[in-house]
């Protein structure tokens, strides 16, 4: 055996070995991930030791409250131009159905 051929032949091993789900844990079959246990563990129990604070609340003013208010305003100003626009006569009656869109 050349040692080529002995080089290939431990890699195939060694590649086998490396990508087995089974070696850590022959009994059960499959890896046990501890960073993803602590992070589904901490997702079960996140509910429960919340603390509500101030800035939690900031947070959450600016995050959820403040984009429907600032898209709402920015609806309402476009309206409001149209249909200003139209009592000016700025657009003609046949194209306000497609201005509008």
């Amino acid at each position: 055996m050349t040692q080529i051929e002995r080089r290939a032949k431990y890699r195939q091993e060694f590649l086998k070995l490396r990508t087995d789900p089974c070696l850590h844990s022959k009994e059960s079959g499959y890896v046990f991930d501890e960073a993803l246990q602590r992070w589904l563990s901490m997702k079960a129990c996140q509910v429960e030791y919340f603390q509500a604070t101030p800035r939690n609340a900031m947070k959450g003013a600016l995050m959820i409250v403040l984009p429907m208010f600032v898209y709402g305003y920015i609806l309402w100003k476009q309206r409001t131009n149209f249909l200003q626009d139209c009592r000016c006569g700025k657009i003609r009656y046949r194209d306000r159905m497609f201005k509008l869109c």
